[in-house]
């Protein structure tokens, strides 16, 4: 051997020549075997001898390699398990970034983003301690990594938690979406209702957190299954209803279940009923609503029941009694006083109607006869007809005078700025304003000199009337504008002329901002003494915000004027009413009385015999006996001793026939109540027949808001049928034990899911928590627990108890403009003392979250604390205190402390003393385990058997456990991913885009694929040859569609039977394919290059300076394949070509994005083996190649676990991976964790042999 190296290689590697720094002459193969190694990689290239030179014999070569190789292999084996160099590790960025969100539970943080780009080094893995360096730049970007991290501390009462906002507005909404996340988890959503306050339409929260009863009972009657139920509800429910204890609601209810056909529906009606759902908005004021879903009970001592008659047909109505569905003893009823009701007219007993009838009949009849005379009695002052026909047209035509009621009474002496504004006031801002001086001011509305103004409240409408002293003929005429334009919707607008009950409208409308809008002139209007000129303003849809509006009415006969502004502004105190100015209140959804028919108009504005004439053949056509021309003659048919009472007993239904000629408009009124002091009975009036035989009935109920101000208690609610019985009676405690027992079991909604309320204008409560059903029906005590603990930890990071105080300030003023600020005055102390519980609270928190922090080290540190280091970390705590620094930032910089500390940031392990490799501690092995498969620290069961002492035991199963989790996803691209050179290829963007349009497209789902084949490796064991031979793969419709194959599902799935498709394994991946071409064409180079260096472990030459370099399109007429045979000819490229080209043309079948295509793809491999495709080069891998393969495969693997390159000591342990049985994955993992490699570290004193 010794011959052979000074004849053929001292030539150039002697001592004195030492070419290309390569001194064999003296080299010492067992102290330098590295560069044996790569002689032997030389010879195997043809590079030595040089080709100048003459080459090596084949006597010669057989001795030189095998002295050698030989000589090598008992180096390995004196070596075998040599752990390795000590390199101080930092993390890499993708082990600093997994371990960061792994400690933090946040996915979303990407704390690496703005560091610069890891190396590769070892065996081409970013994790290689040689390339992890640090310098002062990139320490200042940990500092801020870590103080942006510590930003997303959330300090709760229990502790600290990451979130994946940082700000409080972020934690509050991401607790509430946990808490709603529990709350959808059981419940349902329904039809939502709104409440309309201030003309504001507002959510209720209705919508959702609804009892989910069909599924409940579908589950119960075998109709579906019983996956996602609370098996707590299941069993409260199915109790109830197999339950035997007398129920007046369940027992109906019971029968049908035990028939199984009982359903939600009916249930539902008396959940209606039962239940009412208040604003919360305002909770906890004087009087308020207790809850959001409140309880209420169709139990009444009597029952006044409305039914609106309409049509021209006659009316049968049904007075019906029914048993309660308790039987009828005692159910003795009385239908007390039935009547007809109808606005401006005696209310007529329905005993009295026949005869009524009659007697309007024969007084229409006398109208008609004499409304000549009448009329002209009325125009000329004769009184020489019939006084009771005289008295009927004259109502009729609005003579005398009309009433102006209710007037404003409370004086506004001055507002807060200006004693010249005076006015009379109501209620909720309603009032009539004057500007006596020369000044215009805002008071917020712009008030002019000498001007009124009025404001309308939400549910009245502000008149402002005048009422004519004489009869005249009037010319009328004003304006309107907004004087509050900057806000609100405006106001609408009417002037009318009121005589008597009738009222003519002669304009109205809307306002439009500050534009001023002109009423008339109106001309030529008759109005007689005692009648009105109305101005009415109205609050536009409800809504009375920012609706002072500016107003002027000028009214003039020709020689007299009256002028509102000029008449009321110097003084409109004076009185109310002030001269023949009326300031006066109505609701403002009434709607002006019609006015006479045109016929009558006419006569009314001209009065003549021919026009009297024309109004009797108008009514000789169209006098229906309930036209208001015959109103007086009711008052003397209404006889108050009459009250048209009816009795029955329970069951029964009574017959009430109403003639057509009295019904249409009117309303049917009765009084329904008990007979005796016994009983219980439901009493209805109905338009249709019923069934006698039906019992208790839900009917329905409406929940609505009675006129008042915006912070009084108003919600009433009416039932349909309600349930009469007694007070204090029997009957009355039974019915309330039955309610109650059915709201226990069925509430409408479990729990108010919104949380945030939205049903108040102002709204005072700022989250607001009611979910008793769901934690008593629903949950079990871990989620009820975790529901608590959410809503502890929304008071502390919306800091809500605080806010409150300010919220509460700002609503009572607000209340003090125009409603009760009384009202909330009970609220202030509540407030105030949970603010003060609430500092409490912070504060005693404050220890918890300190230890949190340090509990949180511990993890960080992969390891526990040292006393010292625990008391650094208080120490640094205290003096950031003193500083004034407040609690929540001091454990923020203490975190952003704990993360650039040298303890997480390097992977610090502890030789023994000594020359010799020593076992690494529990800790220290159980960070080199997680951040092998998962680049991330150990998680608690790995950190809770390492604090056992037990790991060297149980690491194998550890692996395996591991190996199963989903974080071993991260071993797939770290590893996987970067040894096949694919890692980036989800952004490569070196594509073409005008050759490969739908590249950018498929890139993520390209590289996605590569992923999940190496996690369908790990986590099911499999052999490392189906890298090569696998007939499946992951693919989802896109992908599919790249591949040209069919495929409709969009998610991602298992696909097999790839072979039959020209693919399979990493040599028919788009991924692997992309990456090794150009950007414009393939490139047979670049993946003959690939498989030869990373998939075989090949050593390929530095190909020679000066290589032409190959075009981006192949030149006219010529292939790709036939450009890089072409370029192969040159003698400077031809060795290299030749073991690398045959590779890449047998892939020549895949364009340069992984598309399959048409190719010559038959070529001659190195050692002269004939393929064509990719069929043939995975045969020949799989064979001829295949322990180069798994060679390689472990030697990356053992690489990237240790994160170092591979040396001569690791050879026996390469060569045991590659002898695992059926080759599987797991085998190799656990002869790497089992290595002495992975388990030892060398002395501090080591001193190699070689």
């Amino acid at each position: 051997m010794r011959a052979v190296l000074k004849t053929r290689c001292l030539n150039c590697h002697s001592t004195a020549k030492q070419k290309g720094d390569l001194d064999l002459e003296t080299s010492d193969i067992h102290k330098e075997p590295h560069v044996w190694e790569n002689v032997l990689d030389q010879i195997a290239m043809g590079e030595m001898p040089p080709k100048k030179e003459k080459p090596l014999s084949a006597e010669e070569k057989t001795q030189l390699v095998g002295w050698v190789r030989g000589t090598l292999d008992q180096i390995a084996l004196a070596s075998a398990g040599d752990p390795g160099p000590v390199v101080l590790r930092r993390l890499s960025n993708m082990e600093y970034t997994y371990t960061v969100r792994d400690l933090t539970g946040v996915d979303s943080l990407d704390p690496a983003k703005e560091f610069p780009v890891d190396g590769a080094a070892g065996e081409g893995f970013t994790n290689a301690g040689a390339a992890l360096v640090m310098s002062p730049a990139l320490i200042t970007k940990y500092l801020d990594a870590a103080k942006d991290i510590a930003s997303h501390a959330v300090l709760t009462p229990r502790g600290i938690h990451f979130s994946a906002g940082n700000s409080s507005r972020d934690w509050t909404d991401e607790t509430l979406a946990k808490i709603r996340a529990i709350y959808a988890k059981h419940t349902s959503v329904g039809e939502g209702t709104q409440t309309t306050l201030q003309g504001i339409k507002l959510d209720t929260g209705t919508g959702s957190g609804r009892l989910p009863l069909e599924h409940y009972l579908d589950a119960l009657q075998g109709r579906a299954s019983r996956d996602g139920l609370s098996e707590k509800y299941l069993r409260i429910l199915r109790d109830a209803l197999t339950g035997t204890q007398p129920s007046a609601l369940l027992d109906p209810l019971r029968a049908k279940f035990r028939e199984k056909k009982l359903a939600a529906a009916d249930i539902e009606p008396w959940q209606q009923v039962l239940w009412r759902f208040a604003t919360v908005g305002h909770i906890g004021k004087q009087n308020g609503p207790k809850a959001w879903q409140e309880p209420v009970t169709p139990l009444v001592p009597q029952h006044e029941m409305r039914v609106k008659l309409t049509g021209e047909r006659d009316v049968t109505l049904y007075l019906t009694t029914t048993d309660a569905g308790d039987g009828n003893a005692d159910d003795d009823v009385i239908w007390e006083n039935a009547r007809l009701v109808a606005p401006g007219r005696p209310d007529l007993p329905i005993s009295g109607l026949p005869a009524l009838v009659k007697h309007l009949e024969v007084q229409r009849a006398k109208i008609i006869a004499n409304t000549e005379k009448c009329l002209n009695a009325i125009a000329t002052g004769k009184d020489d007809v019939d006084a009771d026909l005289l008295v009927a047209w004259r109502e009729y035509l609005g003579y005398g005078t009309t009433k102006l009621e209710p007037l404003l009474t409370k004086q506004l002496k001055s507002t807060p700025d200006y004693n010249f504004i005076q006015g009379w006031q109501g209620e909720q801002a309603l009032g009539v304003l004057a500007n006596s001086s020369d000044a215009t001011v805002r008071i917020p509305g712009v008030m002019k000199a000498h001007s009124v103004a009025t404001h309308p409240s939400p549910k009245l409408a502000s008149v402002i009337a005048w009422r004519s002293p004489i009869a005249v003929t009037l010319r009328i005429q004003g304006d309107v504008a907004d004087a509050h334009p900057e806000c609100g919707n405006g106001v609408t607008w009417a002037i009318e002329v009121r005589r008597g009950h009738t009222s003519e409208v002669l304009a109205s409308g809307v306002s439009k901002g500050a534009t001023v809008l002109p009423m008339g002139p109106f001309e030529n209007v008759r109005v007689e003494a005692g009648q009105v000129v109305a101005l009415v303003i109205g609050p536009r849809d409800g809504n009375h915000s920012c609706d002072l509006t500016a107003v002027n009415l000028k009214l003039s006969d020709g020689k007299k004027t009256w002028d509102l502004a000029k008449d009321v502004s110097p003084n409109i105190l004076a009185g109310n009413p002030h001269g023949a100015w009326h300031f006066l209140s109505q609701p403002a959804t009434l709607e002006a009385a019609s006015d006479v028919p045109a016929p009558i108009a006419e006569w009314r504005k001209k009065p003549s015999a021919e026009l009297a004439a024309k109004v009797r053949e108008y009514l000789e056509k169209d006098f229906p006996l309930n036209s208001p021309l015959l109103r007086s003659f009711l008052s003397d048919r209404s006889d108050s001793s009459d009250k048209s009472d009816i009795r029955a007993k329970a069951p029964s239904v009574i017959e009430v026939k109403i003639p057509a000629a009295l019904a249409n408009g009117t309303e049917f009124v009765v009084t329904g109540k008990l007979a005796s002091k016994t009983g219980s009975v439901q009493m209805r009036v109905l338009t249709e027949k019923p069934d006698t035989a039906q019992s208790l009935v839900a009917g329905k109920s409406e929940s609505a808001l009675k006129s008042g101000q915006w912070s009084d208690n108003n919600l009433v609610t009416q039932h349909s049928a309600p349930i009469i019985v007694n007070d204090g009676s029997e009957a009355r405690r039974r019915f309330e034990a039955a309610f109650d027992e059915f709201r226990t079991l069925f509430p409408i909604a479990l729990c108010y899911a919104r949380i945030v309320p939205v049903d108040e204008v102002v709204t005072l409560t700022l989250f607001y928590r009611e979910d008793e059903p769901l934690k008593r029906l629903m949950l079990d005590d871990a989620e009820e627990r975790e529901l608590d603990r959410l809503w502890d930890e929304l008071r502390f990071v919306s800091e809500w108890p605080l806010k409150q105080v300010d919220v509460f300030e700002q609503l009572f003023q607000f209340a003090t403009q125009d409603a009760k600020p009384s009202a909330f005055e009970p609220m202030r102390q509540p407030i105030l003392q949970d603010a003060q519980l609430f500092k409490t609270q912070l504060v005693e928190a404050e220890p918890r979250q300190l230890q949190a922090v340090l509990d949180f080290a511990t993890q960080a540190w992969r390891r526990p604390l040292r006393d010292a280091e625990q008391s650094e970390l208080r120490t640094l705590y205290q003096k950031l205190r003193s500083q004034d620094l407040p609690h929540a930032k001091a454990v923020r910089l203490m975190l952003a402390r704990v993360l650039v500390a040298p303890a997480f940031l390097y992977r610090g392990e502890k030789p023994a003393s000594g020359p010799k490799a020593s076992p690494v501690n529990d800790w220290e092995l159980a960070t080199r385990l997680s951040y092998f498969l998962w680049s991330s620290a150990p998680d608690e069961e790995l950190r809770r058997i390492a604090a056992s002492g037990q790991l060297r035991d149980q690491i194998a199963s550890q692996a395996a456990r591991m190996m199963k989790s989903d974080k071993i996803r991260r071993l797939a691209t770290e590893f996987g991913c970067q040894w096949l050179h694919v890692r980036d290829v989800a952004t490569l963007d070196e594509k073409s885009e005008r050759h490969f349009p739908t590249f950018a497209s498929v890139r993520e789902d390209m590289q996605e694929e590569v992923t999940r084949f190496f996690i369908d490796l790990f986590q099911n064991d499999r052999s490392v040859l189906t890298l090569l031979d696998s007939d499946h793969s992951f693919i989802n419709a896109n992908l599919a569609k790249h591949y040209g194959f069919d495929m409709k599902d969009d998610d991602w799935r298992r696909i097999d039977g790839l072979h039959g498709k020209g693919r399979g394994g990493i040599l028919g991946f788009a991924a692997t394919l992309a990456k090794q071409s150009g950007a414009s064409r393939n490139s047979a180079i670049l993946r003959g290059t690939w498989l030869s260096e990373v998939i075989l472990g090949d050593k390929l030459p530095i190909p020679p300076k000066g290589v032409p370099v190959l075009p981006d399109e192949p030149p006219a007429g010529l292939t790709e394949r036939q450009l890089i045979e072409r370029h192969s000819r040159d003698e400077n490229c031809a060795g290299c070509h030749k073991r690398i080209d045959p590779f890449g043309f047998a892939l020549e079948g895949f364009d340069a994005i992984g598309r399959a295509r048409k190719a010559d793809t038959k070529t001659t491999l190195p050692d002269g083996t004939v393929v064509d495709g990719l069929a043939d080069l995975r045969h020949y891998l799989l064979t001829t190649r295949r322990d180069d393969f798994l060679r390689q495969f472990c030697r990356k693997l053992v690489g990237y676990a240790l994160g170092r390159s591979t040396q001569l000591s690791d050879k026996p342990l390469i060569e045991s991976m590659m002898k695992v049985e059926g080759q599987k994955i797991g085998g190799m993992i656990e002869l790497i964790i089992c290595s002495p490699q992975f388990r030892e570290v060398r002395g501090k004193d080591f001193i190699a042999n070689h």
